[in-house]
């Protein structure tokens, strides 16, 4: 009967993976075809591992690099935000100062009757309105053409 299984099988893997055979092993796989076997397709097996190992792996070097470009680009996009978070604040303020303005107007009033033509816009609540819409984009400008004078790297936009 043939045999299927050898005691000394997992020795032998073991002893390819560290990479020291010892004469006794040696010696024993060389009488033992199931041994001799599992030899060949261990070294086989761990051959390719370390060539698909060394293929995938980055270098250090690489990895450092591509960390490095990531975050250049994520502080990027967040610079690149900022005047926008700024303004979508900004108009949130002003859509609040206007809705209370519209609301003061008209309980003022008592209708919305005088609202109609040009004779609200004389009033000075209304004057207050424009003021500060127009200092909001004033403001606004401002901070996009100061934030526009930078770049990423810190060297100065032509």
């Amino acid at each position: 009967m043939n045999r299927i299984l050898c005691e000394r099988e997992s020795d032998v893997v073991e002893t390819l993976r560290r990479g020291s055979f010892s004469d006794e092993l040696r010696g024993h796989v060389r009488s033992c075809s199931i041994c001799t076997e599992t030899q060949v397709v261990a070294e086989m097996l761990l051959q390719t591992a370390s060539l698909l190992r060394v293929e995938h792996e980055p270098s250090a070097a690489g990895l450092v690099w591509r960390l490095a470009q990531v975050r250049k680009n994520e502080i990027a996009l967040k610079r690149a935000t900022r005047p926008l978070i700024v303004m979508r604040a900004m108009s949130a303020v002003y859509v609040v100062f206007s809705a209370a303005w519209l609301l003061h107007y008209f309980w003022r009033s008592g209708s919305m009757e005088s609202i109609s033509g040009w004779n609200g816009f004389l009033d000075e609540t209304a004057w207050f309105g424009v003021a500060i819409a127009v200092l909001a984009m004033a403001i606004g400008a401002w901070y996009l053409l100061r934030d526009g004078g930078h770049s990423v790297e810190g060297i100065p936009s032509t």
